[in-house]
């Protein structure tokens, strides 16, 4: 038994820092799009007639107060200055009373949607929300703005405007983006490629929900080492303000992409920090504050001290079952759901782990009948270890991650738990003497 046991271990070691699936994409619409611009030349010129009379722009709105609007939203909005229609184009859409929303947005499935506003109601509302709106009008010929229209359009028809959300790859802003690049013939796709960004999409994340310290730390434990590689401009475009910020000073030849660039409303509201908090230290002094309460528990305990053993019994069940739950989590969705590109890949698996289920459950029965026991000895020490290769293989290149902070909140309770199984003693019900 105890051989199949440390066979698995080593099994899920190997596992755990392998890459993970990605899966196919998904985001298909029924219908095909129209033809790009340059493929008909009779399509062309109808489209260069039609727009003559069309202004393109995109509208960016800053943070929110609720934690996914943070992350600022992005709009398309083409006006016709002949018929006065002025319609901004979000494919934001989503419904938390859709069927399955729960199961589809944990497995990374969420189905949202585009649809078109009226523009000015649209800023409105924004506006109401104290948002920041910026406007910026795209320099296009007019054949391209009458294409983007026609693509707009279609995308907009029932059948092609579902698409399956994804946080970094394909979003409102990505949306916005790839638009403009279908119209410019992927020359914006060419020279966002080309300009190198200093951001990565853990350092985004991490700086947007900076204040809001449950949301942060999750998003430290979940992201892999995937979400560390440095970003392009292309790349950087998944958040709203990064996309205007670019199209601001990229040029496609000798021209500027954006011909105005204006603040239509500015909001009252604390801006977002500019660049992601370090907080090292924060995760060392949590680590080595639990595990000298650990320490301080398991001499007290040692000594006789019996609501010391019941407090150690209790925070390491406590300690092991939400490590072997968040493990577990971590686990399925580098594995078997859409967030694998994100959440694979992941040395947080080493230090949270299915694994650690069975140690809760190995703590609290050798607590009950007063032992430690060679098993919750074993299991505790292998623990750590786990830990241990965490620290080492962080370092390494290849494996390197951003995600310090948490390898040093939890590398030093592990330890500490391992070094108590060894010397206290459980709480139990006391023995009677024997005759």
């Amino acid at each position: 038994m105890r051989r199949g046991m440390w066979c698995a271990a080593w099994t899920l070691l190997a596992g755990l820092v392998a890459c993970s699936p990605t899966g196919p994409a998904d985001n298909v619409p029924v219908t095909p799009p129209p033809p790009a611009p340059g493929v008909s030349a009779a399509l062309d010129s109808t489209r260069a007639s039609r727009g003559e009379s069309l202004e393109v722009a995109v509208y960016t709105y800053g943070p929110g107060t609720e934690i996914f609007e943070r992350f600022g939203h992005i709009a398309l909005a083409v006006h016709d200055r002949t018929t006065g229609e002025d319609v901004a184009f979000n494919w934001g859409m989503f419904d938390f009373n859709q069927p399955n929303f729960l199961t589809r947005f944990l497995t990374g499935d969420t189905k949202y949607w585009m649809v078109g506003y009226r523009t000015d109601q649209f800023n409105a509302a924004y506006q109401g929300e104290d948002r920041t709106i910026r406007k910026q009008v795209v320099a296009l010929t007019p054949v391209q703005r009458g294409a983007l229209y026609d693509f707009l359009a279609w995308n907009a028809q029932e059948q092609n405007k579902y698409y399956r959300y994804d946080y970094y790859r394909d979003n409102c802003s990505t949306r916005v983006r790839d638009a403009l690049d279908w119209a410019l013939g992927g020359a914006l796709k060419s020279a966002f490629s080309t300009t190198q960004g200093h951001h990565t999409w853990r350092d985004e994340t991490a700086r947007i929900t900076a204040t809001d310290v449950p949301v942060y730390a999750g998003i430290q434990v979940a992201l892999g080492r995937n979400a560390d590689a440095h970003l392009d401009a292309w790349g950087e475009s998944f958040l709203p303000e990064r996309l205007a910020d670019h199209l601001a000073t990229t040029r496609i030849g000798n021209s500027a992409i954006v011909q105005s660039d204006s603040v239509i409303f500015t909001a009252q509201r604390t801006p977002l920090p500019a660049a992601a908090p370090q907080r090292l230290w924060m995760g060392a002094a949590l680590g080595l504050l639990l595990a000298a309460l650990v320490v301080a528990l398991s001499r007290a305990a040692h000594g006789g001290m019996r609501v010391a053993g019941t407090a150690l019994t209790l925070f390491g069940v406590l300690w092991y079952l939400v490590g072997g739950l968040v493990g577990t989590a971590l686990l399925l969705a580098a594995t078997v759901t859409k967030h694998a590109p994100y959440m694979g890949s992941n040395l947080s698996l080493l230090l949270f782990h299915p694994l650690l289920l069975l140690v809760a459950v190995l703590w609290a029965w050798r607590a009950a009948a007063g032992r430690a026991g060679r098993a919750v000895r074993a299991m505790a020490i292998l623990s750590a270890g786990f830990a241990v290769v965490a620290l080492v293989l962080i370092h390494i290149p290849g494996f390197t991650q951003g995600s310090m902070i948490v390898v040093f909140a939890v590398l030093p309770v592990h330890v500490a738990l391992a070094w108590a199984a060894r010397n206290a003693k459980m709480n139990a019900a006391p023995r009677l003497p024997q005759s």
